[in-house]
């Protein structure tokens, strides 16, 4: 997994990322604005590397074809309940511009004493939705989930990797080390869109060579239960490794006619 080291913030092509620019966002007057509910005083901040193939495996000359997963744990170890807040910040090419997507708002979780959370990459995509109104269904993403804390945690991430078929073939864990930035958040509201409300959009845009000759799915279900198009219907994806028949919870699915 030296990848996830090397590849850093040079993660995603520059012409793709173009195509999240072009966006044209719905008028504000439709757009579903997430509006700040609370505010959260942190003291501490942690930024876990994430690398997410969704839909399709890495192909875009970012990392090395094939699909990589990664799950974010977080563990309050005090004996008191706490609230955090994270937010996704897409990696993007040094030195471009900023799209309308690269960071998304916070979203908070609550910590019971010595309680812990997971944050997998079906959980990170469930972040850009929605933006102002607008769903982004990512075929793979790259970025940090930026964790803010009024404590010190304990954050590891866990990256698997393996070939486009197969099981998995490499596991890396690491610890994510704390930097004091005192800071007061503003959390978001957490309401998705109604089903089959909203825009979605797909990054990187369909027709886009980093496709390659693969059609690409269109994610839905999962914990933040996106919707399918009208005329499809979400089934269990069998090329992941989440098989809700053997006690698989919130998996994700793909859409078919």
């Amino acid at each position: 997994m030296k990848q996830l080291h090397v590849i850093g913030v040079l993660s995603v092509l520059a012409v793709l990322w173009g195509g999240l620019s072009s966006i044209e966002l719905i008028p504000s007057s439709r757009a579903e604005t997430v509006k700040p509910t609370k505010t959260i005083k942190t003291e501490y901040q942690y930024a876990a590397k994430v690398v997410c193939s969704l839909l399709l495996p890495h192909q875009d000359g970012t990392l090395a074809r094939g699909t990589y997963r990664t799950t974010v744990n977080i563990h309050n170890p005090t004996n008191k309940q706490i609230t955090v807040a994270a937010k996704v910040a897409l990696a993007t090419p040094f030195g471009s511009e900023p799209g309308p997507f690269g960071v998304t708002p916070f979203k908070e979780a609550v910590l019971q004493p010595d309680g812990a959370v997971g944050v997998s990459c079906f959980d990170v995509a469930g972040y850009f939705c929605p933006i102002d109104g607008v769903c982004v269904d990512f075929a793979f993403l790259e970025g940090f989930l930026v964790i803010k804390s009024p404590v010190p945690l304990d954050v590891v991430g866990v990256y698997t990797a393996r070939h486009t078929d197969g099981d998995v073939e490499s596991i890396d864990v690491e610890t994510v080390q704390p930097k004091q930035v005192p800071e007061t958040v503003k959390v978001g509201s957490t309401e998705s869109t109604k089903p089959g409300g909203g825009k979605r959009v797909d990054y990187p845009p369909k027709g886009s060579p980093a496709y390659g000759d693969k059609e690409p799915k269109q994610m839905c279900g999962g914990i933040a239960g996106f919707p399918c198009p009208a005329g499809k219907t979400c089934v269990d994806d069998p090329s992941d490794n989440c098989d809700p028949t053997r006690g698989g919870a919130d998996c994700s699915g793909i859409c078919v006619k």
